[in-house]
């Protein structure tokens, strides 16, 4: 990996969410000017701006199909990725939807709620993404910033602002298990093969959970971090690291074994996403502090 700037693009605002559709043709990007900003992957041409309307656009996720792109502030609302047309509207969240993933059919939408205010709502829920309908409903003990759902679609990952991360049973939303990981949880996503699912956030550390029971195994890193990619081969996890006091480098770690594959640039002390293509060969990172994205060539 040789991690070769190809495109910056710089943020008038800060920075939130980063997302790529699942054939890698569209990249979104969400910032606290309360717009989404679409582009072409290929040429990164902007493709389009939508005001959301809201100041707080933490959760951003593309439907399997890629036929729609879902972000917002306490309601979730559908985009139409033909037309960029607003449709469906998840709403009930009482504070700031934090994170949000379909399911791998796109028949569901999970997300996850939660900020410091009361009354609380630290909750997971499904909703039918067709209808709007809610579908269940998860009350966590803590704050819920991260939403996974496993590749089976049996199962949804949350993780919380006291360092846990729980298995939800995605049909009924009951619990499996819980398993605390240290430091605030960020970023879920389970291994291609499903048995995993692995955590990211303040603790200095890369966490991989057995899906099957939630045991953990730890891989140390050189500091926290919001975000992460993961190879199609479930291989490699290319890690944004998180630095209050300074810029990090972006680091390739072998998830088996957890050694340093290669290391890249530099990229600012907080990256908000980091997003592979399908083929492996364009990492986009979203950053803040200076705010920008940036495109490299693996």
């Amino acid at each position: 990996m040789k991690f070769t700037q190809r495109t910056r693009i710089e943020s008038r605002d800060s920075t939130t969410s980063l997302a790529l559709s699942p054939d890698g043709a569209l990249l979104a990007v969400t910032g606290f000017d309360q717009k989404l900003r679409a582009y072409r992957t290929d040429t990164m041409a902007p493709v389009k701006v939508v005001h959301l309307g809201t100041s707080f656009p933490h959760a951003l996720c593309f439907s399997p199909d890629g036929r729609h792109v879902a972000s917002g502030g306490k309601a979730l609302v559908l985009l139409d990725t033909a037309t960029w047309k607003k449709g469906v509207s998840l709403k009930g969240h009482r504070h700031e939807i934090q994170g949000a993933a379909f399911s791998p059919d796109g028949a569901r939408v999970y997300t996850g709620s939660g900020n410091g205010y009361t009354p609380s709502d630290w909750t997971a829920r499904a909703w039918d993404a067709a209808t709007g309908a809610a579908l269940w409903k998860w009350k966590a003990g803590h704050m819920v910033f991260a939403v996974a759902a496993s590749p089976d679609g049996r199962a949804v990952a949350v993780g919380d602002s006291d360092g846990a991360v729980t298995l939800l049973d995605a049909e009924t939303g009951l619990p499996r298990w819980t398993t605390a990981v240290g430091g605030w949880v960020y970023r879920l996503r389970f291994t291609p093969d499903g048995a995993s699912v692995l955590a990211s956030g303040d603790a200095p550390q890369l966490s991989a959970l057995a899906v099957d029971d939630g045991a953990l195994r730890a891989i140390p890193t050189a500091s926290g971090a919001r975000a992460f990619a993961l190879t199609a081969d479930g291989a490699t996890v290319i890690l944004g690291g998180t630095q209050y006091g300074g810029a990090m480098e972006l680091v390739a770690l072998d998830l088996a074994t957890g050694a340093v594959r290669a290391k890249g640039p530099r990229v600012g002390r907080l990256p908000t996403g980091v997003e592979l293509s399908p083929d492996g060969a364009t990492l986009y990172v979203l950053v803040n502090d200076p705010d920008e994205l940036l495109v490299f060539e693996l």
